[in-house]
């Protein structure tokens, strides 16, 4: 979608393929390449994060026991177990310290090792993602010399896919896969539309 609107807008102000061309390949490289350190950045960070509360909450199982073993009876407790059901599962959890410890991060952080993924695994994910999105709107720029048809087939060609990804999206989460994939497509085309008046506007000042 950004590359999209970058495109139309860009061939709203430029005359020339090549330039297009040019651009809009920098900006292809420069997006997928930021956004695979970007995720690598937040996956990270997620993991430094666990990291840190897997310290601290060892610690606290460490020095503070009792308090612990308290917290985590009260946390099974609130779960629907009786006082005599919650004794006995935190008395069994309670005697691993490792598995003491994924419990109380489990109930009371809501958080699981096995939920947390590869930085450079998410970072490749993201970033491979963004490269496929952004080529969409580019390729037409390469398979024509007309500036006109390049720019309308662009178009075509990126809000069909923005259409494809939004119902993807949709049945994913469980919405209707038809509005879903119209209100991707309607946010595409709104950009595009704004950044290309904005651009053919400035060959005017």
């Amino acid at each position: 979608m950004t590359n999209l609107a970058f495109l139309a807008g860009l061939g709203g102000a430029a005359e020339g393929l090549s330039l297009i061309r040019f651009a809009g390949l920098a900006a292809v490289v420069a997006g997928s390449v930021s956004m695979f350190f970007g995720g690598i950045l937040g996956a990270r960070s997620e993991l430094d994060l666990f990291h840190a509360d897997s310290k601290r909450e060892a610690f606290e199982i460490e020095n503070e026991r009792d308090e612990e073993i308290q917290e985590l009876k009260n946390l099974y407790m609130d779960k629907g177990l009786t006082e005599s059901e919650a004794d006995m599962v935190v008395a069994r959890v309670s005697e691993n310290k490792e598995r003491f410890l994924e419990d109380m991060l489990a109930n009371e952080l809501h958080i699981h090792r096995s939920h947390l993924e590869k930085p450079y695994k998410v970072g490749l994910v993201i970033g491979l993602s963004f490269l496929l999105g952004a080529l969409v709107p580019l390729l037409p720029y390469y398979l024509t010399t007309q500036s006109a048809v390049s720019v309308t087939a662009s178009v075509v060609f990126s809000l069909s896919f923005l259409f494809v990804a939004g119902a993807w999206k949709g049945r994913i989460v469980g919405r209707e896969i038809w509005r879903s994939g119209l209100e991707t497509l309607m946010v595409g085309a709104a950009a595009a539309a704004i950044l290309f008046v904005i651009g053919t506007s400035s060959t005017f000042v």
